[in-house]
């Protein structure tokens, strides 16, 4: 016998990794000007030197945690590692760095539920089971993931012609599927 998992929440299983999911998200709510969303390489590989702005989301190699929270549901802690690179001809480090590391952090912070996982939302579950983690209370919608920093850390990448500030952010994602197998 097979077994259907869903995304909670939704009516298919993930669609892409969620590292993609996540930088994806961040671009469409980058309010930040300095700087701007089109100043920045936004790229799920490794600095490269190209242009003053990097901000990467790769998939870490902390293991995907599951749990099995009853027959027919899990939850996954997934992570993944955001680097944020600065680079700048001169001894000071750029404003820039600082100001990407905290629209970050607020953009994660003001949406740590918001981030869609899975194909289109509605239909996935009805179950009370399910509800009691993935509804908002008092307002019907449900969530499929919660996100949260749980690691920051900077660096300083010098050469005798430029200097890159670097800054790792580790983010927890956490998510749920149901067996829709009848």
């Amino acid at each position: 016998m097979s077994t259907t998992w869903v995304t909670a929440g939704s009516t298919s299983d993930l669609f892409e990794r969620p590292s993609t999911t996540l930088k994806n998200f961040v671009i469409n709510n980058w309010a930040e000007t300095n700087p701007a969303a089109g100043e920045i390489r936004f790229l799920e590989d490794w600095w490269d030197g190209y242009g003053d702005y990097q901000i990467h989301f790769r998939e870490s190699d902390t293991p995907i945690a599951v749990q099995g929270l009853g027959w027919r549901y899990r939850a996954y802690d997934d992570y993944v590692m955001v680097h944020v690179f600065a680079r700048r001809n001169a001894a000071q480090e750029p404003p820039q760095r600082d100001n990407m590391v905290r629209e970050l952090q607020r953009i994660v912070s003001l949406n740590r539920d918001q981030l869609t996982l899975g194909g289109l939302p509605g239909g996935g579950f009805t179950s009370a089971y399910t509800d009691r983690f993935v509804n908002t209370p008092g307002t019907g919608v449900k969530k499929s993931s919660q996100m949260q920093i749980v690691q920051i850390n900077d660096e300083i990448l010098t050469n005798a012609v430029f200097t890159v500030w670097h800054s790792m952010m580790r983010i927890r994602i956490h998510y749920w599927k149901v067996d829709l197998t009848p």
